[in-house]
């Protein structure tokens, strides 16, 4: 199971480091993974639909940041339109065909599906990335054959890749 790292877990892991490797730590980490928070802007939301907006794009739950920024401050917030809203967006990121097709565009795996739904996610994910992968390597081959189109075994490695790229696309 894929864990959530938190920004608090970057930042805890740069300050056991000198400055230099924290800040490279902090803004590598920064590019990885989105590190979720709240502005006072978010708690004026409806909050289905921001709910719902967090969860299409398969980001994190946001029910304790919201609790802790916008409920205190605004006893009228309603955190459980978010959560109904979120679960909505949850249910229709953490589809198989999404998988597939994140994939084939996102290079590390991040998912906060529920866990009957996150098995065949994550299969469906490493599908279309293997594919990827594929493609690439048959583009490579393709390049090599150029120079020397008479190389059988070129030949016979372009073909079987392009049976694996067949198969990958039916199990997408």
């Amino acid at each position: 199971r894929v864990e959530y790292i938190s920004c608090i877990h970057i930042l805890y892991l740069g300050f056991k480091m000198n400055i230099l490797s924290s800040l490279l730590l902090v803004l590598f980490s920064l590019s990885l993974f989105s590190c979720t928070t709240i502005s006072k802007e978010d708690c004026k939301k409806d909050m289905k639909s921001f709910g719902l907006e967090q969860g299409r794009k398969g980001l994190a739950d946001l029910s304790d940041d919201i609790r802790k920024i916008c409920i205190r401050s605004d006893n009228s917030v309603d955190l459980e339109s978010y959560v109904k809203g979120f679960n909505m967006g949850w249910s229709e990121y953490c589809t198989p065909l999404h998988g597939f097709k994140n994939g084939q565009n996102v290079e590390l795996y991040k998912s906060f599906c529920p866990s009957n739904k996150e098995e065949l996610y994550r299969e469906k994910f490493f599908i279309g990335k293997a594919l990827v992968e594929k493609r690439d390597q048959l583009n490579e081959l393709d390049d090599k054959i150029k120079k020397s189109p008479n190389d059988n075994e070129l030949k016979e490695s372009i073909s079987q890749l392009k049976r694996e790229i067949q198969i990958l696309e039916q199990q997408g």
